[in-house]
């Protein structure tokens, strides 16, 4: 079975049970779509065990990226706002001894920054948030000299809840495609609204959106880390049968 989630930031209770909940397999996937720290304190953690599961594939989000910028030196002011909370990730992470930091940053400059799938001919697009007009997966490779970490940085920030627009001039040969991300906390795309469930929006050309983000940067008590099934037999996700960890 594939298994999506996204925007887990620094809850590790949530995290372990995620994983308790869809008893994942050796040969089973857990894609994440980034934004795996800050906010909550355990964002190191997470990512430690992340680490040491082949069968979990990781992506950059604009947290990790901030990170990254941050540690090299790029931007020492965008990761230290209040609203970002990279604050306690940071502390956790001047805890690690040299060899443990080295570790972490290689992971996060070798995480996914998009992965198309294709699973008994249905098309999948997973990233931390956008649509990308190719059909081939891109690393974040932050520190490879041919990298531009401003473009980067756009592919992992990426577009409003405004922007989806650019699906319904999705290329004709790519569709339909089923575009899957979070960034975005789903409450946020309705004026008043205050429950934290998957978003989607279907598109004429038979194209889809779907938010993942129910909000679990809001913290313990507030908010849900949402995960997705995409049956290997079928090639179907069933938005409205997702798991919602609180």
């Amino acid at each position: 079975m594939i298994y999506i989630c996204s925007d887990i930031h620094g809850l590790y209770d949530r995290y372990e049970k995620l994983l308790k909940t869809i008893d994942l397999q050796e040969n089973d996937r857990l894609y994440i779509l980034g934004d795996v720290i800050d906010r909550g304190p355990d964002g190191i953690r997470i990512l430690q065990d992340m680490m040491k599961r082949p069968n979990i594939i990781p992506f950059m989000g604009n947290h990790e990226h901030m990170m990254l910028m941050y540690l090299y030196g790029y931007d020492r002011n965008a990761w230290m706002l209040d609203c970002n909370g990279g604050d306690v990730t940071y502390a956790a992470f001047s805890r690690l001894s040299s060899d443990e930091q080295k570790e972490i940053i290689s992971y996060l400059n070798n995480m996914w920054a998009v992965i198309n799938l294709n699973v008994q001919g249905h098309r999948y697009s997973l990233s931390h948030i956008g649509v990308f007009e190719e059909d081939r997966d891109l690393r974040a490779d932050f520190d490879s000299p041919g990298t531009d970490i401003w473009k980067l940085q756009k592919l992992v920030w990426g577009m409003s809840p405004y922007e989806l627009e650019r699906i319904k001039t999705y290329p004709e040969e790519l569709c339909p495609t089923v575009f899957v991300s979070g960034h975005i906390v789903t409450r946020r795309y309705f004026f008043g609204y205050d429950h934290d469930e998957i978003v989607t929006a279907e598109f004429e050309n038979g194209c889809m959106y779907a938010d993942l983000d129910c909000g679990c940067a809001l913290g313990r008590g507030d908010g849900y880390l949402a995960c997705v099934r995409l049956d290997e037999e079928t090639g179907l996700i069933d938005f409205e049968d997702a798991i919602y960890i609180n």
